[in-house]
């Protein structure tokens, strides 16, 4: 078995310097200008898609990750391929910032985002099974998961019309996320004041393993 802390504490360093890095896609222009900046409006709009997509695939894998007891081989197999996808970011997202009209460009993005989510969506599942457990935040991280397909999905037919506009469907995808996430914090929020106060609170349903 392979000791979880030692995989989560090498994943987050990992994932920490894959968002870090694809600051560099942006240059620093030679005189300060909002044409200057706007100039660059592709590769940091790409910039901030990724940014936003690799800490929401993060907080997957923490949820996926924390309840778990054992994490055999296929497991940490399955994580580095994970983390593969998760370092690609930076180089496609220089290249689809560079040429946001390019078809296979914006699929190659599109291609490695849609793996991200997949392969963790397989380790969740992998991580379940070993330990027979119930994921953190099981219904939110649901939800989470059938919007990304969806949403790589129409974004991908999108790349096939017009590359640009699959800027704006991942970029709504992304904030959609977070909107239900904190949507989600908010109800479990009054549920531990009503616990706290002494009220009922509805049965919590529970998923099975």
């Amino acid at each position: 078995m392979i000791n979880k802390d030692r995989l989560l504490a090498i994943t987050d360093g990992i994932v920490a310097i894959a968002a870090t890095i694809m600051v560099l896609q942006l240059v620093v222009p030679e005189k300060a200008s909002v044409a200057a900046i706007a100039a660059q409006w592709p590769v940091l709009l790409a910039y901030i898609i990724s940014f936003l997509q690799i800490f929401l695939a993060w907080h997957e894998h923490h949820d996926s990750v924390a309840p778990a007891e054992w994490i055999n081989h296929r497991i940490f197999l399955v994580n580095c391929v994970w983390l593969f996808f998760i370092t690609l970011l930076p180089f496609v997202t220089g290249i689809v910032g560079k040429s946001p009209d390019h078809t296979p460009s914006m699929l190659l993005y599109i291609g490695v985002l849609f793996l991200v989510q997949l392969v963790i969506s397989i380790e969740s599942r992998m991580i379940v099974n070993l330990n027979n457990c119930t994921i953190i935040d099981a219904p939110v991280i649901r939800k989470i998961r059938i919007m990304s397909f969806i949403g790589y999905g129409a974004a991908a037919v999108c790349a096939l019309i017009n590359p640009a506009l699959s800027f704006v469907v991942i970029l709504i995808l992304s904030f959609g996320e977070i909107v239900v996430m904190c949507n989600y914090d908010s109800k479990v929020t009054k549920k531990l004041r009503k616990m706290r106060a002494g009220q009922p609170t509805e049965p919590e349903k529970k998923d099975g393993c």
